[in-house]
């Protein structure tokens, strides 16, 4: 059985942009939606509550630098599942998150043996060197991911973040995918089964 997950990050409180995620829903038939943190730009609870209640389909994700400590309750009282430094299942597949951007050793040293095993790695801010080039050529990314993913190679790493540098990309046996801004109408599609990972930008 396959999982077809549509990629959204860095909404901003852009409700707009719902139309878009709406049309790829059904479009294409999503399983899932999985987003990878800015629900809100500086919003609140309630901001992100609504926007999470006008999702077409059920959500997991994580929070982003731009999103207030309590937003993520809006995952709960949505019936969604916030997947920071927790592992969840759907259709046999396993994923786990890590919330904001400038990473700790000791929250890094957490997710590194809780996502040990686990499928789809759902970031807010990207692993250094990977999908993570800002303005002017600047790398932003977390050079305290890499040691976790060369150790754990998980198949897929999520992210966004960084809006300049939407992509996907393959190494080691790991796909990654920053999906680009759903602020700015950008989103992924990642079709994932126990053997065989399919991935678009749209």
């Amino acid at each position: 059985m396959s999982l077809k997950l549509l990629v959204i990050s860095d909404i901003h409180g852009s409700m707009r942009c719902l139309n878009k995620i709406k049309a790829a829903h059904h479009k294409y038939g999503s399983d899932l939606g999985v987003i990878c943190g800015d629900i809100t730009h500086f919003g609140d609870k309630e901001e992100a509550v609504k926007i999470l209640e006008n999702m077409p389909t059920d959500v997991i994700g994580v929070l982003g630098n731009c999103d207030p400590a309590g937003v993520e309750l809006a995952y709960h009282e949505t019936d969604n599942d916030y997947i920071e430094l927790k592992v969840v299942k759907k259709a046999g597949i396993d994923f786990v998150g890590l919330s904001g951007s400038n990473y700790s050793k000791d929250k890094v040293d957490v997710f590194r043996d809780r996502s040990e095993g686990v499928d789809v790695y759902v970031f807010h801010q990207p692993p250094y060197g990977y999908l993570d080039e800002a303005s002017k050529g600047k790398h932003i990314g977390s050079k305290e991911l890499l040691p976790v993913i060369e150790k754990n190679k998980p198949r897929v790493v999520l992210s966004g973040h960084v809006h300049e540098h939407r992509g996907v990309l393959e190494k080691d046996g790991t796909i990654f995918m920053n999906p680009g801004p759903a602020g700015n109408d950008e989103l992924g599609l990642l079709e994932i089964d126990e053997k065989k990972v399919r991935y678009k930008l749209i």
